[in-house]
């Protein structure tokens, strides 16, 4: 007995072709569109990034001048600030120095500061004359006054005793 070995014949399929027909088309179409970027798209996306980056650079570049010369105005004013704030006496610190030797029972209003003459004219109230006292003693110690002077002394309808102070400052005090 003999074995017969015989090559079996397959039917062309038909699935077969219409999905390698469809693989190469789908192949073409993705090259296609390969080329069709890279070739035509792509240049013309670089040129116009090209130039909107130099329209960008040149807006920028006139952004940027037109703060610098804003800045340099914002500086010129600020040295002349400098000039005018080193160079004026400065009345804040009277008020620092005042806190520390007013006697502390003797209520000040109706200032009056002429920095010029470096004079700061007050009224003060207190319940007696004692309190004044101890104010002029205190005045007297004080070495950021040069001179002072009381004035208008005198009993108020209330009970307590009204008076006028002229201090004359060292010129130290006011810079």
């Amino acid at each position: 007995m003999a074995i017969e070995i015989e090559p079996v014949k397959k039917e062309a399929g038909g699935k077969e072709s219409i999905l390698l027909v469809f693989s190469i088309l789908v192949l073409l179409a993705v090259f296609g569109a390969y080329f069709y970027f890279s070739q035509m798209v792509l240049p013309q996306k670089k040129a116009e990034a090209a130039t909107l980056n130099n329209q960008l650079a040149a807006l920028g570049q006139e952004d940027v001048t037109a703060k610098e010369a804003e800045l340099a105005l914002a500086g010129k004013y600020i040295s002349d600030f400098k000039i005018l704030f080193e160079n004026n006496p400065k009345a804040s610190t009277f008020f620092s120095d005042f806190q520390q030797w007013a006697h502390p029972k003797i209520a000040y209003s109706g200032f009056n500061l002429d920095i010029a003459s470096r004079k700061i004219n007050m009224a003060g109230r207190t319940s007696g004359f004692q309190n004044i006292m101890q104010q002029i003693a205190i005045l007297d110690q004080e070495k950021t006054v040069e001179s002072y002077q009381i004035s208008d002394i005198g009993m108020s309808e209330s009970g307590g005793v009204t008076f006028n102070l002229e201090i004359v400052l060292k010129p130290e005090v006011l810079k």
